[in-house]
């Protein structure tokens, strides 16, 4: 749709950059409705405040890229800037988001030997070349 208006490597980077906002966005949702202090109200403030600027300046940059090459040169160094940080925020939010949760593998690993020994390094005792025993350092 938006072909006849942005150049290709634009328009990809542009619905990357909204991919990372959206998924970001998901992973919110997401993590405050685990903690239970997701608000519907103030969801549109969000919006308003949050997603709007970013969206908004992208899509300006992103149509102008083509008039100017500075411009384009702009928006690509602001995509990077954006990406890097909504990927930052999908990370802390996922490891925020599944803390806690262990997946237990549907393979067992039995081992034939039960009895499990170990010395610690204090106490444990060498042999010198003569035979005696001598404490480990």
């Amino acid at each position: 749709m938006l072909n006849f208006i942005l150049a290709s490597k634009v328009l990809v980077t542009l619905e990357t950059v909204l991919g990372l906002i959206l998924a970001d966005f998901i992973f919110g949702v997401l993590l405050s409705l685990r903690n239970s202090n997701f608000s519907f109200s103030k969801l549109p403030q969000f919006v308003e405040t949050s997603l709007v600027p970013y969206i908004g300046g992208l899509l300006v940059l992103a149509l102008f890229s083509n008039v100017n090459t500075e411009l384009g040169t702009l928006f690509f160094t602001i995509a990077a800037t954006i990406s890097a940080k909504f990927l930052a925020d999908i990370v802390t939010k996922a490891g925020q988001l599944f803390n806690g949760l262990q997946i237990q593998s549907p393979l067992t690993v039995a081992k034939s030997d039960s009895k499990q020994e170990t010395v610690p390094v204090q106490n444990a005792v060498q042999t010198t070349d003569n035979g005696t025993a001598g404490d480990a350092q």
